[in-house]
């Protein structure tokens, strides 16, 4: 609960809207310069005194936000529009990738990765900011006031995260609500975030009372189907894990100490990767184009575990290999690369997601042929050729890579999983026919569910008595096995290390 005794008088907080109707797009929050040299409690440089008098009977909604006419104002602050970008993805249904494109065009240029981050952030810190936030408040925020109850989540972040004073993290987070056209919601940011401050400052900890599932940093639903594959401490654990910040890894087609040498020589500091012999974690993430060799295709983005799949392909000189929803391509190039000599059969559902694999193979000088087509009818697009490799790289929950997005959580229903696991088996089982006897086939998902991984390989060796799954040794990840039978090989996601991944191997007699 807010603590009363520093809580403005309601008819300051909740009751400011009748001041809102007129002047919102001369609100002092958006003019340039410093927003945290502003006092918090600043006033609105418009009043409503101009307005004709048969409009001032008008009873304001105190929780409408005042009409506002975005394109005529200055370019807002980073914290409104991380308030904006927050509410696309949770009341809006865009992805993260859709609002940022949306978002950051009213940024300056110089606030564009400000906001990426504290947008970033604050989804992935989601659970516990809003039990933290639910902790200040004396009621809830109205739903049509969603703005302001995320807005409150960025200054939150702001002040637990951010190594700058909370007071000014504070005042900028209350001029955004100006910005945003609530300037009722100004004396209530106030009470709440300074609040806040105070806990940081003498040492309270916030998330104390709060459940298993808010200490993951995991919606309910999610954290209960984690705990029921994996336990309670490993469900912790693995939340903890997607919380926190990836690393830029890269995976480099020719030699990776030489490589190295090269980023060290453009001051680029690296460190090899635990498990991929081809990998690299730069210490500090940077533009692509300033990587030695990236536009000659030397070396790509790609994270640690999606590297494994060349070595569990086990390819040779002249393979007939298929790369199965393959979109955005960096398997495809990697598979090219380890063996330029396979022929290689790309296909991906979408169009626009195909043309990113041809624009991948493209920058590294490699040749597939690319198929718009789904994996689960090769029926409508499949020659008649029989692949000695496939890889089948399915859509899946993507909970292995929360971290990398975030909005995952968001965005992501329990209700969905049924329906991922019927497309994944449809998948499995078109493609097992497209498979040369002795062949191999390499389920992969970036998914952390048994459902969708050892659970989906166990019944599909019980669906094909001629498929068998073979045993993968690895130092990374956990063996999944039923008694004798092998079911793959599970990563969970590694704190600045590589994330969550599954692989079947299985084998055609």
């Amino acid at each position: 609960m807010a603590d009363s005794s520093n809580k403005a008088p309601v008819a300051s907080v909740w009751g400011a809207a009748a001041r809102v109707a007129q002047g919102a797009a001369q609100q002092g929050a958006v003019q340039g310069g410093s927003r945290a040299d502003r006092p918090a409690g600043e006033a609105a440089s418009g009043s409503g005194a101009s307005r004709a008098p048969h409009r001032r009977s008008i009873k304001a909604d105190p929780d409408r936000p005042a009409r506002v006419n975005y394109r005529s104002l200055p370019q807002l602050s980073p914290e409104a529009l991380a308030a904006q970008l927050l509410l696309a993805v949770t009341s809006q249904g865009f992805s993260l990738d859709a609002a940022l494109a949306r978002v950051l065009s009213q940024a300056q240029p110089v606030h564009r990765g400000l906001v990426q981050a504290m947008g970033y952030e604050v989804l992935r810190h989601y659970e516990a900011l809003v039990f933290w936030r639910d902790s200040l408040l004396e009621r809830p925020i109205p739903a049509k006031s969603a703005i302001i109850s995320l807005l409150i989540l960025v200054g939150l972040e702001r002040i637990l995260g951010a190594r700058r004073e909370a007071s000014r993290s504070v005042n900028a987070t209350v001029q955004a609500a100006r910005e945003l056209g609530h300037p009722w919601a100004t004396g209530l940011l106030n009470a709440v975030l300074r609040r806040a401050a105070r806990q940081m400052a003498e040492g309270v900890d916030p998330f104390a009372q709060s459940n298993a599932a808010t200490v993951a940093r995991l919606p309910d639903w999610l954290f209960a189907l984690l705990q029921q594959d994996w336990g309670d401490a490993k469900a912790v654990e693995i939340g903890a894990a997607l919380a926190t910040h990836p690393p830029m890894t890269l995976r480099v087609a020719g030699s990776r100490a030489g490589y190295i040498e090269s980023l060290s020589a453009a001051a680029i500091e690296a460190i090899p990767t635990a498990y991929s012999s081809r990998g690299v974690n730069l210490v500090q993430p940077l533009e692509v184009d300033r990587l030695p060799g990236f536009a000659e295709g030397q070396v790509s983005v790609q994270d640690e575990a999606a590297q494994w799949v060349v070595d569990l392909l086990a390819l040779a000189p002249g393979l007939e290999v298929l790369d199965a929803c393959s979109a955005p391509g960096g398997k495809t190039l990697a598979i090219l690369q380890h063996e330029p000599q396979c022929r290689v059969t790309a296909v991906d559902i979408d169009t626009l997601r195909m043309a990113r694999v041809q624009e991948n193979l493209e920058r590294g000088r490699a040749l597939a042929r690319l198929i718009v087509g789904d994996a689960g009818t090769p029926e409508l697009w499949w020659d008649g050729v029989l692949f000695d490799r496939i890889l089948a790289d399915v859509p899946c929950s993507a909970t292995g890579v929360i971290r990398r997005h975030p909005d995952i959580k968001r965005l992501r229903r329990r209700d969905d999983l049924p329906v991922l696991v019927a497309r994944q088996r449809v998948i499995m089982d078109a493609l097992w026919g497209l498979l040369r006897v002795g062949g191999r086939m390499v389920y992969a998902t970036c998914s952390i569910l048994d459902q969708e991984n050892s659970a989906q390989v166990a019944a599909f060796l019980a669906r094909h008595s001629d498929a068998k799954a073979c045993p993968i040794e690895a130092a990374w990840g956990q063996s999944m096995r039923a008694g004798d039978l092998a079911l793959g090989r599970q990563a969970f996601p590694e704190a600045q290390g590589h994330d969550g991944f599954f692989y079947a191997v299985l084998e055609k007699h």
